[in-house]
């Protein structure tokens, strides 16, 4: 009898690996296997294509107010728009650094590859043990096999 258990690569697949070996099953009886992901290129072009374009907005923005003002304070409305263009570009830097970092995490998080986890039991009721363990750790599902007879007869 197996039990089958699909896990995305964490922590919590070595700790429920650990508590099955904590539980006397020998680690020969237990098999995780990665599964392959494809690596889409599409993706990966328009998100850099993207990745600048909030600097000019913000650039520009903040240097019309710069200018508007600029009429109003003392240096003028030229490098009061130079200034509020500076400004503006740096704060559509940090907007946009920050834009990276955020989508970069969460295409990690979306990349995780998916584990599979084999588990030999020798019988029904370690097999149940087996099941009710695994879902402590949250896996993505369980599920049991028993292997039919080769005789043909069906149990």
């Amino acid at each position: 009898m197996y039990v089958v258990a699909s896990f995305k690569l964490n922590k919590n697949l070595e700790r429920v690996i650990a508590e099955i070996e904590y539980n006397n099953i020998d680690r020969k009886n237990i098999l995780a296997l990665p599964l392959a992901k494809k690596i889409e290129q599409k993706t990966e072009k328009s998100y850099h294509q993207k990745s600048f374009e909030i600097l000019p907005i913000t650039g520009s923005i903040i240097a019309l107010f710069g200018m508007i003002y600029g009429f109003i304070l003392e240096w003028g409305p030229i490098l009061w728009g130079l200034i509020g263009l500076g400004l503006g570009v740096m704060i559509g830097g940090v907007i946009d650094v920050l834009r990276i970092k955020k989508t970069r995490e969460q295409k990690e998080n979306e990349s995780l590859t998916e584990v599979f986890l084999l588990i030999h039991c020798s019988n029904k009721t370690q097999a149940q043990q087996m099941k009710t363990l695994i879902w402590k750790w949250s896996p993505a599902g369980v599920a049991t096999y028993t292997k039919q007879a080769e005789d043909g007869s069906n149990d």
